[in-house]
């Protein structure tokens, strides 16, 4: 059985799941190059089909992975859809959506609108491709989170928890996921207060909601939290009685009034301080809250709540909580995922690596080095004399070196972390490095970027619960350093002492580990430096030509793409 799911809410993308095995998933923004690109993903579907060797005839089963969300109305004009996306996070818009959607769910006339938002992709989707399929399944947004989280990871009996902004009347859920099904046990309506507390946060400090939360986390360290402020915080958002608190149901929230125009009072790291402290305050009763009345102690949790790292970081030092597994795909992007894996009703199993898109063809690396002057030569059939590919020991010699390596070889990733395939590159061992790579991809970011360490070296470099170690290979949960990484990483180290580490093995990254030994071999620390490959405001880079260009425009010092490995001049 052939399960395609999409998505096409913000962050739309495509995912296949092949006789119960997940083999490829992209996103849209990657294919059109519109961060977060709300566009129907035809794009990331042909993408997908063509990882799995597959046609749209192959296609037995289409899982959409939200229900109504987008609406019917928002899904028949797209055009509308993007205008109503882009008003701000206080627009009475948004707040009578949200409340449009949390009625539909109560009244259960949601059905309808589902209805419509099926026949309506039914006609679109028969109209775009050949697809073997003969009908088209409609999945619960916060289900298709759900359903993603759970069956990435290996453990048949787990709870499920999902926090996100809204999506389809929803703003958390509690799921227990036993013999391969999950029972939901618990929702909550979208009126929940916490729905956009953070995303207003975001806008109010002046970065752009949906898109720089992880500056306002990165932000948080920087001050203590001003007890006023989060006295005030903490009344209007914070789980109580086993629910969240709810917003009103008549006024929308406003930029200038009396709640949110005391933020003013206060410097920006003390506000991002206090709402960092505010949304841990809310979340980590919720999840200990569900530990405590399933006597479920393995968690995963998806959402876009979850891509807070530091919030990953509080979950996984609880000590009712044995293991943590933050769906790498958190948000809804990853909603594809949910959708095809949930469909094909797949057994739950670790994901080995989120390699899940295209590659770059050889001859596709040749055209886009030489149309852009640079030699594309193969050193990968240059072996050093110690019988390493020559192409994994010229990239090793340039970071001992203390170049800027840029990567764009392998399948790319699916999520928003960068994993090494689609990666920049750096030691660690000089803090300025920091501002030099902001400079050159053109970003101002408070947090420093992650360390990439050998998978054997972490107990040396960290020191973090037992429970947090599904999130290491994926980069999704912030933990404390050591002295000696401090002492041998400053770069990578935030202010607060803890990191946001890459550990990798020779499985599931091989390339990384391998240069990481290389580094070693020299006598230098092996750790580098993982930042994405991409310039400011763009999506990781997708294609050979997408990567020539980012690099030059980045001036980086080297590119590996394919077999070679490139400096300018």
């Amino acid at each position: 059985m052939i399960t395609l799911g999409i998505a096409d809410n913000h962050d739309s993308g495509a995912a296949i799941v092949a006789d119960g095995r997940l083999v490829a998933a992209v996103n849209q923004e990657r294919i059109d190059r519109v961060k977060l690109s709300g566009a129907f993903p035809w794009g990331a579907i042909d993408a997908a089909l063509d990882v799995a060797g597959l046609r749209p005839r192959d296609v037995t089963r289409i899982v959409v992975g939200t229900g109504f969300t987008p609406s019917a109305a928002l899904r028949a004009a797209p055009a509308l859809h993007h205008q109503a996306r882009a008003h701000a996070q206080f627009s009475p818009l948004l707040h009578s959506y949200i409340l449009y959607q949390s009625a539909l769910r109560a009244t259960g006339l949601h059905e309808v609108e589902v209805d419509a938002c099926r026949a309506l992709l039914s006609r679109r989707l028969r109209a775009g491709r050949p697809f073997g399929a003969t009908r088209l399944e409609m999945m619960d947004h916060h289900r298709a989170h759900a359903e993603a989280a759970y069956r990435t990871q290996p453990d048949d009996r787990c709870l499920v928890l999902t926090v996100d902004a809204m999506g389809d009347g929803t703003t958390a859920t509690a799921h227990l996921g036993h013999a391969g099904q999950l029972d939901l046990l618990w929702r909550q309506s979208g009126r929940a207060a916490i729905n956009t507390f953070y995303s207003r946060v975001t806008e109010k400090l002046g970065f752009t909601a949906i898109r720089h939360e992880g500056k306002v986390t990165g932000l948080a360290a920087y001050a203590p939290p001003p007890p006023a402020l989060l006295a005030h915080f903490q009344a209007h958002v914070a789980f109580r009685d086993g629910r969240f608190t709810r917003a009103s149901l008549r006024t929308p929230a406003h930029p200038d009034d009396a709640f949110w125009s005391v933020l003013g009072r206060y410097a920006r790291e003390e506000v991002a301080a206090a709402a960092q402290a505010t949304l841990e305050a809310a979340v980590l009763p919720f999840v200990r809250h569900w530990v405590q009345r399933t006597g479920c102690a393995t968690v995963a949790v998806a959402g876009g709540a979850f891509a807070n790292v530091k919030l990953n970081q509080a979950i996984a030092a609880l000590p009712e909580v044995r293991s943590l597994w933050v769906c790498p795909h958190m948000g809804d992007g990853g909603l594809a995922v949910g959708a095809a894996l949930g469909g094909a009703g797949a057994a739950p199993q670790a994901l080995p690596s989120a390699f899940l898109g295209p590659d770059i063809a050889p001859l596709d690396a040749h055209k886009a080095l030489s149309r852009a002057g640079l030699p594309p030569v193969d050193h990968a059939s240059q072996p050093a004399a110690d019988g390493t590919p020559g192409d994994l020991a010229r990239a090793a010699a340039l970071l001992a070196d203390g170049k800027v390596l840029a990567i764009a070889r392998g399948r790319m990733e699916w999520g928003p972390r960068a994993l090494g395939h689609r990666s920049v590159l750096a030691r660690p061992h000089d803090p300025a490095v920091n501002q030099q790579l902001n400079e050159r991809l053109r970003r101002s970011e408070f947090m420093p970027f992650a360390p990439v360490v050998r998978a054997e070296d972490a107990s040396r470099w960290f020191t973090a619960p037992a429970a947090v170690a599904p999130c290491l290979p994926f980069m999704t949960a912030c933990v404390d350093t050591t002295p000696a990484f401090r002492a041998a990483a400053p770069a990578a180290v935030h202010i607060d002492g803890t990191a946001r580490p890459q550990c990798v093995t020779p499985d599931t990254a091989p390339d990384l580990h391998a240069l990481l030994g290389q580094l070693a071999a020299r006598g230098l620390p092996p750790i580098l430096l993982n930042t994405s490959f991409n310039l400011h405001e763009e999506p990781i880079v997708h294609t050979a030509d997408d990567a020539v260009r980012a690099f030059g425009q980045a001036r980086l010092d080297a590119l590996w793409l394919g077999p070679t490995v490139a400096t300018p001049g």
